[in-house]
């Protein structure tokens, strides 16, 4: 997926060193900084069902994770443990490529420049300056373009895989808003640090209790003293091991029940004890905790246009026809409403000229997301796909408004939506990773 977190422009010193520290903390890019020439033969580490990942690949991810460390100024773990690490997030990242490329799941080039050019846009650059500021730093721009295309065809296939199960009714909504625990979950933002103790699928009795009494022993070293970072880097099988068990901040009802439950009455600095799942044993810290959610938000107005492919119309068919429409808005040859209402495959809107209403931050797919908030105000988007279909789309105006019922009942939709996901996406990763072929050969 893409990092959303890349920060401002880098024009000091001091800049470009930020800048450079969150590219490689993201991984989103294979380096090209080191000058050492040293002449090896490769070898394959892991082969990832019909694929092959080769230790010069583990190599330069590694690399890229070093430097990282290095911005921070944190210790690295033994190079051992990093190998594993690392090459066990290579082997999840290739799972699900080659899952992306057997459901037929693409990236075109001109997605991709849009998502580019969001980046481009949170570092206060334009896309030109932000490649020349990338290759002064010694990174390959064609390998960087790759890296977010494969973080977007992952995200993509996570949506139509996980996302698109989960079905939250009014009721819940209702059941949620209604809770202790949901009144107090929106009263407060966790930033929460993670430490998992891997179960494989199926796991034995005296496996789980192997796993168990791992867990103790490290939450026993926590308690004395020991650095939750250095801990979560060399000992976590967690998706945030390498970045220390930092999980970000979010809020409250947005963490996994599992997590939610035990966090919401946790102190700064406290340390939970072992928490079971079908993953296997999870120690949080709650490292920081702050006031609830804002009481005014920014809603937009947005209007588009989806064309759907179907048993008659190929994926290239309905793109070609959103392309045709959207260049004949453009050129002034036809206005929008016109076209979405005629042309649309989104029923709801379509009879309202394509009008989707205000809409806030979080409530629709990630690429219609990404492009509304980096399209600006009266511009016409570039077409981009989404699970649904082909679309480009208008921003007609933005306001804030203030926190309301409806906007509640909203969040707390989201929230039930975001746990249930992560909830289903690990059990998802657990199933695919069980299915797959994989060979490890460090």
């Amino acid at each position: 997926m893409i990092e959303k977190t890349l920060h401002a422009a880098r024009r000091t010193l001091h800049a470009r060193h930020t800048l450079l520290g969150l590219l490689a903390m993201a991984v989103l890019m294979l380096p090209a900084w080191s000058h050492a020439k040293v002449q090896m033969l490769d070898r394959i580490v892991a082969v990832v069902n019909d694929g092959a990942i080769m230790a010069s690949e583990l190599d330069e991810r590694i690399n890229t994770i070093a430097l990282q460390f290095q911005e921070k100024g944190q210790p690295l773990p033994p190079p051992a443990v990093m190998r594993e690490q690392v090459l066990d997030r290579m082997v999840l990242e290739r799972m699900q490529l080659q899952l992306a490329e057997r459901g037929g799941i693409k990236v075109d080039d001109a997605t991709l420049n849009q998502a580019l050019a969001g980046i481009a846009r949170q570092n206060g650059m334009t896309l030109e300056d932000f490649a020349a500021a990338l290759r002064q730093d010694g990174y390959d721009w064609a390998q960087f373009r790759e890296q977010i295309r494969q973080d977007m065809l992952i995200s993509r296939l996570q949506q139509r895989s996980v996302a698109s199960r989960i079905r939250i009714t009014d009721r819940e909504v209702d059941r949620f808003l209604s809770s202790e625990m949901g009144k107090k979950m929106f009263e407060a933002d966790f930033r929460l640090g993670h430490i998992l103790v891997r179960l494989p699928a199926g796991a034995s009795p005296e496996q789980v209790q192997a796993a168990k009494q791992k867990a103790e022993s490290l939450v026993e070293r926590l308690n004395q003293g020991s650095d939750f970072q250095q801990l979560a880097t060399s000992e976590s099988d967690g998706p945030k091991a390498l970045e220390g068990g930092d999980l970000g901040w979010r809020p409250a009802a947005q963490w996994p029940s599992l997590f939610a439950e035990t966090a919401i009455d946790m102190s700064k600095g406290e340390i939970s004890q072992p928490l079971r799942s079908g993953a296997g044993f999870h120690i949080i810290k709650m490292m920081d905790r702050k006031g609830g959610i804002e009481k005014v938000v920014t809603q937009y107005q947005v209007r588009h246009v989806l064309i759907k492919a179907d048993a008659l119309t190929t994926a290239q068919e309905a793109r070609s026809e959103a392309m045709r429409l959207h260049d004949s808005i453009a050129s002034g040859q036809q206005e929008f409403t016109a076209v979405a209402a005629e042309h649309s495959d989104d029923p709801g809107s379509a009879r309202n000229g394509g009008e989707l209403g205000w809409i806030t931050q979080g409530e629709m797919v990630p690429e219609f997301e990404d492009m509304m908030l980096n399209t600006p105000v009266g511009e016409l988007s570039p077409v981009f796909e989404s699970q649904f279909g082909f679309h480009f789309l208008r921003v007609d105006g933005t306001r804030d408004a203030d926190m309301s019922e409806e906007f509640r009942r909203m969040q707390a939709t989201q929230a039930l939506q975001k746990r249930r996901f992560e909830e289903e996406l690990e059990t998802w990763l657990q199933e695919q990773r069980s299915e797959s072929y994989v060979d490890i050969r460090l």
